[in-house]
């Protein structure tokens, strides 16, 4: 008897023994702890250098994912975003091509600078919505620039004329009733848009109004009103002095319009300019003639 309990407890000892044994393995061998998933941002890396002005296509661009603190500027996520506009700065291979390259992201800094090739200087002047094409100008289009003004017709004064010396230097004085008179000229030709404050080429950012956190009918949608925008373009210091002139203070507008061109179009159109005589002339406007009226003693006699 003695000896069937000892073998009972025996075999109770062996089993506390095996079952902590089993608990020790169990605890060692526990699952590691897993992190968090990475999370990594698609953006677009050129494949090639691309020059200012140079159009980005597909085929310079190729979709990398990378960590989202390293991305620059507004990110363009597919290389479907770019077909062909083109590049307001330089971009070297393996860089970033961002928003801003192709005139997206208006709320980051722009860097003017970077944007001119040597030799350029960045000009600017102000329209209003008839001259600035309803502002639907953005940065990235070239245009050419027209003037329109007021002059007033000079013609060398009596004494002038009558003097015998041929080294005598002209004057000239304004002729009577026609001050004021409309010119327009096409000054300014192929010239790139760096930069526009604002423009309707692009949608407003929509707004959840109501806090509701759906952006739907219910939001009532800012009014972006426009009633001037500055556009600044790509020139010369000569430009700047004909811009200058052309657009006598800050704050006139009118004098010059802006027209967009083509992107592919870099001719340079040789233009007539317009003054009411070549109106006429050119273009055949009619001038009234003169209708004098019949007195009782001019009269034919019935």
């Amino acid at each position: 008897m003695k000896r069937s309990n000892r073998l009972v407890i025996l075999v109770g000892v062996l089993l506390a023994v095996l079952a902590f044994v089993a608990i020790v393995i169990l605890l060692n061998q526990r699952a590691p702890e897993v992190g968090p998933e990475e999370v990594l941002q698609t953006v677009l890396v050129a494949t090639e250098d691309i020059d200012i002005g140079e159009e980005i296509t597909p085929a310079k661009v190729e979709e990398t994912d990378i960590d989202p603190e390293a991305v620059q500027g507004t990110p363009l996520t597919s290389a479907s975003a770019v077909s062909g506009q083109p590049s307001l700065f330089a971009i070297p291979e393996g860089s970033q091509v961002t928003g801003e390259a192709i005139g997206i992201g208006n709320d980051v800094l722009v860097n003017l600078p970077a944007l001119l090739q040597p030799g350029e200087k960045a000009i600017a002047f102000e329209v209003d919505r008839a001259t600035g094409i309803d502002f639907l100008v953005k940065a990235g289009d070239t245009v050419d620039v027209v003037f329109a003004g007021q002059v007033s017709v000079v013609q060398e004064t009596a004494d002038s004329a009558a003097n015998p010396d041929p080294e005598a230097p002209p004057r000239f004085e304004e002729a009577v009733g026609l001050e004021d008179q409309r010119t327009v000229k096409a000054l300014l030709q192929d010239k790139r848009v760096l930069y526009v404050s604002a423009t309707r080429a692009q949608q407003p950012e929509l707004v959840d109004s109501n806090g509701d956190g759906i952006i739907d009918d219910q939001d009532v949608q800012p009014v972006n009103i426009i009633e001037s925008v500055i556009i600044v373009f790509a020139g010369t210091a000569q430009d700047a002095e004909v811009i200058k002139f052309a657009q006598r203070d800050l704050t006139e507008r009118g004098a010059l319009t802006v027209i967009v061109r083509n992107a592919e179009d870099d001719a340079l159109e040789t233009t007539l300019g317009i003054t009411f005589d070549q109106l006429v002339e050119v273009y055949g406007v009619r001038i009234p003639g003169i209708v004098e009226q019949l007195t009782e003693e001019t009269a034919p006699t019935p």
